[in-house]
């Protein structure tokens, strides 16, 4: 007898996530991943030929990868489709975010899908999940989200290409009233969408099945859609493939109002990255989890409540003061003094403490020593691993500052347990990108960076370095 979907997605989930680690494995090899050429990577293969042997052991079906091509098996309706690893050209890049997606499909309809993003920049591994007959989930979670009469507004998130950040005013007018967060897959940023994180994502690049029926699964069970440039329905044959095109998914409203913008043939000159990263690079683990989180709680804290004119998710003086700070620490130069008591969070990310160097740098931002010096210490004994209670023990307790508060939590508890919505409204805030105000805001003050900036600052307290 035949199993159902249901009954499946345990065993795929597993297999999935074994898969993940082989990537995130990759990743932190020394001297970087290895590869074939800028788009093909061994472990690509390594993981196609693990999830064929296991799926097919868990359902003997027609097998459809994007390595090496399919394997056949008598017709029973069912077909596996996999993408071993999306996202390969961004990740020899060094960019965070690629994933690992497989899909079932029933008469060439999607009866279950998996995303797994081992390495997902904002929520650290991430895993997404859905089998007819059953929810969403995610990370083991239930998620519950309709897209159905949904339109894209202020503030929503498209997901776009990994690039997209190097043309933020182009990219901005095209997603305004919403914001776009630049990601690598296109599996998992259909996977996002489904489970709420955004309104819609786009490729402009023509995919296939591979690319994005297990993405598109979990998408339909949150009453979205997908369909090609031109606006007809992707759909699968039961060999497990689909005309290869341009495509746009998510809510309905959203897709439509995205397909009638202009999406080519921008003239604004790429921007090059405020931080860069080399191989090595920082594990997935406690430490670049907590990193983060004290960075996106800092901001979070600091603009809850926006002010003067600020957009959600911008800094008030003193985040972009702490924004400056941590710049500085990962240029080497010399920290701007009086900078106020917010640059602690990333000087305490930047450096071992306690607490030799805490009454020196206290002193460079104008704070208080004896306070600068236990939440310092606080923060970094939640990114060595510390609880929470621990971490407020430190600090002499919950301070009544916001942003302080948030950094101590994202430290003592790691970015995937802060709000979504709330983290992607920090990584999306770009205050002049599709406004075209009249005074430009600096870019260093844009946080839409600020994960290579929390790696970068780690990759400097693991030397030692000071400024």
């Amino acid at each position: 007898m035949t199993p159902s979907p249901c009954a499946l997605l345990p065993d795929v989930i597993e297999a999935v996530e074994t898969a993940g680690r082989m990537v995130a494995a990759e990743f932190c090899r020394p001297g970087g991943p290895r590869f074939s050429d800028h788009v093909t990577a061994p472990v690509d293969h390594e993981i196609e030929f693990f999830l064929r042997d296991r799926l097919t052991g868990l359902l003997q079906a027609r097998f459809v990868g994007e390595e090496a091509g399919v394997l056949e098996a008598p017709a029973n309706g069912f077909c596996w489709v996999v993408d071993p690893h999306d996202g390969t050209r961004a990740f020899l890049e060094g960019r965070r975010g690629s994933a690992v997606s497989v899909a079932l499909l029933r008469g060439g309809k999607p009866v279950l899908g998996v995303v797994f993003a081992p390495l997902s920049p904002d929520r650290g591994p991430d895993l997404i999940a859905w089998a007819d007959g059953g929810e969403i989930s995610r990370n083991g979670r239930p998620i519950t989200i309709d897209l159905r009469d949904r339109e894209l507004a202020e503030g929503d998130v498209v997901f776009l290409n990994h690039g997209a950040w190097q043309r933020p005013v182009w990219h901005g007018t095209a997603v305004a009233p919403g914001r776009f967060m630049p990601l690598p897959s296109i599996a998992y940023r259909l996977a996002r969408v489904a489970v709420g994180d955004g309104i819609a994502t786009l490729t402009l690049r023509p995919v296939n099945a591979l690319d994005i029926v297990a993405g598109h699964a979990l998408l339909l069970a949150a009453g979205g859609i997908v369909v090609a440039e031109d606006g007809v329905p992707v759909t699968y044959t039961e060999q497990g493939e689909s005309r290869p095109s341009a495509c746009f998914g998510g809510a309905p409203a959203a897709v439509a109002t995205l397909r009638a913008r202009t999406w080519r043939g921008s003239t604004e000159p790429r921007r090059e990255p405020r931080v860069t990263l080399t191989w090595p690079r920082v594990p997935e683990g406690v430490m670049l989890d907590r990193a983060i989180g004290a960075l996106l709680g800092m901001l979070i804290g600091d603009s809850t409540a926006p002010a003067d004119g600020r957009i959600a998710g911008q800094p008030g003086p003193e985040g972009d003061a702490a924004l400056g700070v941590a710049r500085a620490r990962v240029a080497g130069v010399p920290i701007p003094p009086g900078s106020g008591l917010l640059c602690l969070v990333p000087l305490a990310i930047g450096a071992r403490y306690p607490i030799a160097a805490a009454a020196a740098d206290a002193a460079r931002i104008g704070a208080d020593p004896a306070r600068f010096t236990a939440l310092a210490a606080a923060i970094a004994a939640g990114i060595g691993g510390a609880d929470e209670t621990e971490v407020l023990r430190i600090a002499g307790g919950p301070p009544m500052d916001a942003a302080l508060a948030g950094a101590l939590r994202g430290a003592a508890i790691g970015r995937h347990a802060l709000p979504p919505l709330a983290a992607l409204a920090v990584l999306t805030c770009r205050p002049d990108a599709g406004l075209h105000v009249a005074q430009p805001r600096p870019e260093e003050y844009w946080p839409d960076d600020l994960i290579d900036l929390a790696e970068a600052l780690l990759w400097r307290r693991a030397h030692q370095e000071t400024a």
